[in-house]
């Protein structure tokens, strides 16, 4: 009596994998992004629009 064949296993395992690992770098780099990076950038440029107006308030413009 022979086992029949397991067809479409790799296949399936590779699709699910492929899934599961582009589903969580596209939401931890989207959390990243908005949760840590964009917030950095804006104080930063805050603090530097903020550090201009400083100065050309003390020259007088």
């Amino acid at each position: 009596m022979a086992i029949a064949p397991i067809t479409g296993m790799l296949r399936r395992g590779l699709v699910v994998d492929l899934g599961i690992g582009l589903g969580l770098g596209v939401t931890f780099g989207s959390l990243y992004w908005h949760g840590y990076h964009m917030p950095r950038t804006h104080a930063r440029d805050n603090f530097y629009r903020q550090l201009e107006q400083e100065r050309a308030a003390a020259r007088g413009v």
